[in-house]
């Protein structure tokens, strides 16, 4: 990508909020804060349930899904705040796409949030994933510039896929009498499965490589490695929301074709250690060490999380039961703290942040983060209360709200 457009800072109020991408970044940072914030409360409530037939279509699980779509919604406004802050597209079109993907986050946000009580925020879901998938398309047809405009070209058509399967979920969800064939099975069954993990990776694996992207374009990383670690970004992200959709809605059995996407991703995830351990800040290389982690585990489990190749382990056989359920949850979110804190790393950057107030907020995300992922550990293995859970996501939300607030480095 290219650097941050040197115009920007020129041009007047309100347009400078949407063509510098502040509006999304902005939006980005409340989203997870209030995403976070609400884990304080919810983990310990989803959790209390540990009957796995009492789990199918219960309240806790369209809570997590909720949660899920909240925390995903807020890393890409982040990514798209930090794109249309530079000149890889026009002026004209930084400050529409910046508005109407901001409404579209809120909008496709908000709509699973008030499907918990009330039913016409499946209305909202469709309208969000539609607008989103239009801006995405918009996009495709546009001039793009920089050094990477054709990596940027595939992730937008990833972009588009992702947003076309929530379409289709939100389909399937708001008119199950006409989307939902039998055949699809229940929200349990393995094709369903599949489909919620396309959605995540249609969203996730794109964030993940432009975050590459940054890394390799702001070091100046060269050499056949930072190529590998690109390809391997590129082919992950384009081949596992497909192969996962495929899978899905066609033959089950395409599902054996995972280990190629999964393995791409893990290769970019190396390199990226690697370029960072070269030249990054201390944060961005433990970012990726627990990026690359969570891949790893998730290449694993992946073994048997979708019926085969391999029989899950007798003690996580049932899909639903605690143990597996903390598997999941922290597997993702491993990997979405990892990429929060790049996203913290690359807001020390600037001269206006990094001052004490940042830093003390960066010891307690780190802090609220290891406890969160130990807490489930210990949860399992020996049985602390379910209230536990919200110590680690209270933590963190104290450094988000102070790495969220402005605090000039004294180098400033």
């Amino acid at each position: 990508m290219s650097e941050p457009a040197g115009y920007t800072q020129s041009v007047g109020p309100p347009f400078a909020v949407l063509m510098t991408g502040q509006f999304n970044r902005v939006l980005g940072w409340s989203m997870l804060i209030l995403g976070i914030g609400g884990m304080i409360f919810s983990e310990p409530w989803i959790f209390a349930s540990e009957d796995p037939a009492t789990l199918i279509g219960s309240s806790q699980m369209q809570l997590r899904h909720a949660q899920g779509v909240l925390l995903a919604m807020a890393l890409l406004q982040l990514v798209i705040g930090y794109v249309l802050n530079t000149n890889t597209f026009s002026g004209s079109f930084r400050s529409w796409a910046s508005l109407l993907t901001g409404l579209a986050a809120i909008t496709y946000t908000g709509g699973y949030v008030l499907l918990l009580l009330f039913s016409f925020g499946g209305t909202l879901v469709l309208l969000g994933s539609l607008l989103n998938l239009t801006v995405f398309a918009w996009a495709l047809r546009r001039e793009i510039g920089g050094i990477a405009a054709t990596q940027i070209r595939l992730i937008l058509v990833v972009l588009c896929f992702g947003m076309c399967l929530d379409l289709v979920s939100g389909l399937i969800t708001v008119f199950p009498d006409v989307f939902h064939p039998a055949w699809l099975g229940s929200q349990d069954d393995v094709r369903l499965r599949m489909l919620r993990l396309a959605r995540v990776a249609g969203i996730a694996l794109p964030v993940l490589t432009l975050l590459f992207f940054d890394l390799v374009d702001r070091t100046r990383a060269t050499g056949r490695i930072v190529d590998l670690g690109q390809r391997g970004f590129v082919v992950g992200a384009m081949a596992m929301p497909s192969t996962l959709a495929m899978a899905c809605f066609f033959f089950v059995e395409i599902k054996y074709l995972l280990t190629i996407p999964s393995t791409a991703v893990c290769v970019g995830s190396l390199v990226a250690c690697v370029v960072s351990w070269k030249h990054g800040a201390w944060l961005e290389k433990f970012a990726w060490i627990v990026i690359t982690l969570s891949l790893f585990g998730g290449m694993i489990t992946g073994m048997y999380a979708f019926d085969g190749p391999f029989p899950a382990p007798e003690s996580v056989a049932h899909y639903q039961v605690t143990a597996r359920r903390l598997m999941r949850v922290g597997h993702a979110f491993a990997i979405v703290f990892g990429m929060l804190s790049l996203f913290i790393a690359q807001r020390l950057r600037a001269p206006q942040w990094g001052g004490p107030m940042n830093q003390i907020g960066v010891a307690f995300y780190l802090s609220g983060m290891a406890l969160s992922l130990a807490m489930m550990a210990a949860f399992v293995f020996a049985g602390v209360p379910h209230w536990s859970l919200g110590i680690g996501p209270a933590t963190m939300l104290i450094g988000l709200v102070c790495c969220a607030s402005r605090s000039p480095s004294p180098a400033a």
